[in-house]
């Protein structure tokens, strides 16, 4: 007894010292932790420019036209001249085009935040882009009428995690931008929902689901689509599975320009939305009439049930899936069985990358999976550099090691936010993703992106450390060591997080090896191995870390293995500043035009979810022949899963699914 009240009194004095703290919510706006190296709008200078379209060919989204303008001199035999034209609602912000461009003329900015009713709006043709971007907030709004003003201010909004840019919005859940503070909340249900939130990527199998919450949503509802592939197919416009414009099939009031846009940028939606609807806004009128798309919404299938037994998805548009479906058949409140329900993020990564050249493909490969995207990266890349005989500088190694633990400790942050969040402990979703901001600024800082970094390239990184990121980042290492102290107490050791995740879900050390697990939850089960001791690349051997490893095989072990290697991420990227040799960051690899020599060759490095592998082949041109990608969710999900959470209790099932740690778009690729 007296240890579970020593227990619950850490647990007071934790929340006590959360309340007393600095506050970690950004005053939105004008607040907004954009860092200088952020990748923006483009800017041209063109008397730069020598018209060589070199823009153009590289840019993997065709976001680049050139169009012709008279000529500004006038004693030229050409009276015509062309310049580029971008589409942002198609623009990725790879940087891409800037690095191809010989002269400079074409920059990016770090102004990353494009909001608009319409999706004409961003069209930039030469002549706006030659101008500086010129950030404006949203007007306060007239208030029509009270009843519009209520409306604004208590909005219910349902979210569909359809994508990658979902990945944005979650930072609106957590406490460092917090939307209950414009009277926002998550409606569990479509009947009692104001906004729909569509985040990302839509297939032909996610828009029928997208149909059937947006017609049980009551009147006036209104639609903000964010990113790129709503509303072009962005990255993914010539996959056979992407719906290039949602607003085909429903009416998009607030479009958002990003892959994924960032924060700020669904902040001023939002807000934008608010003073919308207070100046008397009922949404836009509806282009497509229901009989139309009535075919398009599935209807609810039949399955062969005893008596007795029900029916329960869990997912594809629930808070605790995200894009994925599993089916569990309930006798009572147990589950009896269950079968996962894959392809709502199918994009054929594979096949597109044999359309696109080897460096075009730096861009697209981290948006395989969008929780630990810097893996994907270094892994593409790294495979290139083994077939084409290229050695790295040293430099860049570390470079890379950072980049990667960064990367690694907010995926874990998030995944405990998740667990928070599936056990009822809103509190842990709300704190770990408030610190995951200080992570994600550090990445964007030393990247350019939050998210997805394009930092590597064959041959080493794009850019070197930032003047006062060592300082910097030494400062977050000490205030996240502290963090995790308080992390501790409040949630590792809490006697509620022990009851509801012990011996749940257990894995047996054969059986993860059996299944193929990897990563945190096989250590969890006694298995120590880790592909950075194993067979170790970038600068790991170089580098002292411990691998937290544990023999219960339950939720439980695999959360607190996760909150252990932070602490062992925080220790390398120490170590790895300190050490940091003197040196160049790149060994010059080509232009988007460089063939690779004809042979093959095998990645497989340590990803945040387990042992990431990639598998290319080269017939000596400049795409390649065959990408092969093995991802570290397939097993544990889609094989396992289903064993895990049978017999268990409906309740349980979120928290032996996040304890996983699972990446729809990492197993639907």
């Amino acid at each position: 007894m007296n240890g579970i009240l020593k227990e619950w009194f850490k647990v007071l004095k934790t929340g006590w010292n959360l309340l007393t703290t600095k506050p970690i919510t950004y005053n939105f706006p004008p607040d907004m932790p954009i860092t200088e190296e952020t990748r923006g709008r483009h800017i041209l200078d063109i008397e730069k420019c020598r018209s060589c379209s070199l823009c153009s060919r590289v840019c993997p989204n065709q976001a680049i036209e050139m169009v012709e303008r008279e000529n500004p001199d006038p004693s030229a035999k050409k009276k015509t001249v062309k310049y580029p034209q971008i589409d942002f609602s198609k623009c990725c912000f790879c940087g891409l085009c800037v690095e191809a461009c010989p002269t400079e003329a074409l920059q990016m900015t770090n102004a990353s935040i494009m909001v608009a009713p319409e999706k004409s709006q961003f069209l930039y043709p030469p002549e706006k882009l030659v101008e500086p971007p010129d950030l404006k907030h949203p007007e306060p709004a007239k208030i029509k009428n009270a009843s519009s003003w209520a409306r604004s201010r208590s909005l219910w909004i349902i979210n569909y995690f359809t994508g990658c840019c979902f990945i944005e919005a979650v930072p609106w859940v957590g406490s460092g931008f917090d939307m209950e503070r414009f009277g926002l909340i998550v409606a569990r249900n479509p009947r009692m929902a104001d906004v729909l939130l569509i985040g990302g990527y839509v297939t032909k199998k996610t828009v029928k689901r997208i149909l059937r919450i947006y017609e049980q949503m009551p009147a006036p509802k209104f639609v903000i689509a964010l990113g790129n592939c709503p509303m072009t197919g962005g990255t993914y416009w010539d996959s056979f599975n992407t719906i290039n414009r949602i607003d085909d099939y429903i009416p998009v009031d607030i479009w958002i320009v990003g892959c994924p846009p960032r924060p700020e940028a669904i902040g001023f939606a939002i807000v934008s939305a608010i003073n919308h609807i207070q100046n008397g806004y009922t949404g836009k009128e509806e282009k497509v009439g229901l009989k139309d798309r009535s075919k398009l919404v599935p209807y609810r299938e039949e399955a062969k049930l005893k008596p007795g037994e029900v029916l329960v998805p869990f997912g594809p548009q629930h808070p605790a899936s995200g894009n994925f479906n599993l089916k569990l058949v309930l006798n009572g409140e147990m589950v009896s069985r269950a079968k996962p329900e894959v392809g709502y993020l199918h994009r054929g990564f594979e096949k597109l990358m044999e359309y696109r050249t080897w460096y075009q493909n730096v861009m697209i490969i981290q948006r395989i999976c969008v929780l630990d995207g810097a893996s994907y990266e270094v892994g593409y890349v790294s495979a290139i550099e083994k077939i084409a005989n290229i050695e790295i500088p040293k430099r860049a190694k570390y470079l890379r090691t950072i980049q990667l633990e960064l990367s690694r400790i907010q995926s874990h942050l998030l995944n405990m936010g998740l667990i928070g969040g599936a056990t009822g402990f809103h509190t842990m979703q709300m704190v770990s993703w408030g610190d995951r901001e200080k992570i994600l600024y550090l990445l964007d800082k030393l990247t350019g992106a939050r998210i997805y970094h394009i930092y590597n390239t064959p041959g080493g990184v794009f850019r070197d450390l930032p003047d006062d990121f060592q300082e910097e980042t030494f400062q977050t290492i000490k205030d996240m060591r502290k963090r995790m102290k308080e992390y501790d107490d409040l949630f590792i050791h809490n006697p509620t997080l022990q009851q509801r995740t012990v011996g749940l879900g257990k894995i047996p050390s054969k059986v993860a090896i059996n299944y193929d697990i990897t990563g945190p939850n096989l250590r969890a089960s006694g298995i120590n191995f880790d592909v950075r001791k194993n067979s170790p690349y970038a600068a790991y051997d170089e580098l002292d870390f411990e691998i937290p490893t544990f023999e219960e095989g339950d939720a439980y072990h695999r959360i607190l293995c996760r909150r252990l290697e932070i602490d062992q991420s925080l220790n390398i990227i120490e170590q790895a500043l300190k050490k940091m040799p003197k040196g160049p960051v790149r060994t010059k690899f080509g232009s988007y035009r460089t063939s690779i020599p004809r042979g093959e060759a095998i990645s497989f490095l340590e990803s945040a979810r387990g042992e990431l592998a990639f598998h290319l082949v080269s017939n000596g041109s400049n795409k390649p022949q065959r990408a092969k990608v093995r991802g570290p969710t397939f097993d544990p999900i889609l094989v396992l899963l289903p064993e895990l959470v049978k017999g268990n209790y409906l309740a349980d099932v979120p928290v032996i699914y996040w304890s996983l740690d699972n990446c729809p778009a990492d197993h639907d690729r």
